[in-house]
């Protein structure tokens, strides 16, 4: 199957379970922003997803893609995982706040100077066991628009896409919390470049960003939500957690929509239906609140794991990752 956007466009979804396939657990409430590797794109062999709970950025391996092992923690304290690989190398890049990096300058008296506005970290593993020390990639001090409606500046859910010669790095800016919920979502998304992967890299056109809330919309009227972003053969497509309001039942609400782009720079939404939408009640019947997704060839199929919560009221959710499976509605039938 051709991987253009026309072809993604048409693709039938549906839901692998009604059940969370990594399901929250007490000592892991919230686990959300998947990011995952096929067994063909892994160096053992098998699949591997990491994700983000209230503690910090856990590692899961799995035979089938369905069944996941907690394997460790990697990241204390990191958040929105996502990986980008070049020349045999993975590197893990994610948002962070404290504690501090070792290579920091300190001040006087031994102390590492503490930071604790959002930056982007990023570190390189030959075999996903084990990382090398972190650098910093972007300062949430850096971006405009960051601190917009915050004590702090705040980026979010950092992704690398090599484009030419040019590694774009697209990712969430500043954040609020819904009204009604109290539900955290990114305010704006947004795009910085370098030449090199490790930067330094500078906001596109001093920090206009790509998507903001646009009250006119159907979808986003509410916050822009998370962003994953996919290279195609004719351009990009980008499927969005986009935060609305929902007039009928009177409350937010989320749901996963396309975008279209042919540069990766002007996105549109696409007519067709949403790719999901929120059921009425379970698991992921309040947000659903990030995915990632790839298209696996050996079964003609797009793999789409997300993670969804159910709130009560206004307290903590129980985040979990679900899966989606997308297919040409003809290869679907014939395998029915």
């Amino acid at each position: 199957m051709a991987q253009n956007t026309a072809v993604f466009s048409g693709l039938s979804w549906y839901p692998f379970s009604e059940r969370p396939v990594i399901e929250s657990k007490w000592y892991m409430p919230a686990l959300g922003d998947p990011f995952f590797l096929f067994p063909e794109e892994s160096p053992d062999e098998k699949w591997h997803l990491f994700g983000h709970s209230w503690i910090g950025i856990e590692h899961f391996i799995s035979e089938n893609g369905i069944s996941w092992e907690p394997h460790k923690m990697v990241r204390l304290r990191g958040r929105s995982p996502s990986l980008y690989r070049e020349d045999g190398v993975y590197y893990l890049i994610y948002e962070k706040h404290n504690p501090d990096l070792p290579e920091l300058k300190k001040r006087r008296g031994g102390t590492a100077k503490k930071i604790s506005r959002s930056r982007f970290e990023i570190s390189a593993s030959s075999d996903l066991m084990t990382f090398e020390e972190p650098r910093i990639l972007l300062d949430s001090a850096d971006v405009p628009l960051a601190g917009e409606g915050l004590r702090q500046p705040r980026i979010s859910r950092p992704q690398i896409i090599k484009e030419g010669g040019e590694y774009r790095l697209y990712h969430g800016v500043s954040h609020r919390r819904l009204f009604d919920s109290r539900q955290k979502c990114s305010r704006y998304f947004a795009m910085a470049s370098s030449p090199t992967l490790y930067g330094p890299y500078t906001p596109f056109e001093e920090g206009r960003p790509l998507l903001e809330t646009d009250a006119d919309d159907q979808w986003h009227n509410m916050a822009v939500g998370s962003v994953r972003v996919l290279r195609m053969t004719d351009g990009y497509v980008a499927l969005q957690c986009a935060y609305g309001w929902d007039t009928r039942q009177g409350k937010s609400i989320s749901t996963l929509v396309q975008l279209e782009s042919s540069d990766g720079i002007e996105w549109r939404q696409t007519l067709r239906k949403p790719v999901l939408t929120l059921p009425k009640e379970g698991w992921a019947s309040s947000y659903i609140v990030s995915c990632d997704v790839n298209y696996k060839e050996s079964e003609a199929c797009w793999y789409c794991y997300y993670s969804a919560n159910r709130r009560w009221g206004r307290t903590v959710a129980a985040e979990s990752i679900g899966l989606l499976l997308g297919k040409e509605p003809s290869l679907r039938r014939l395998k029915l």
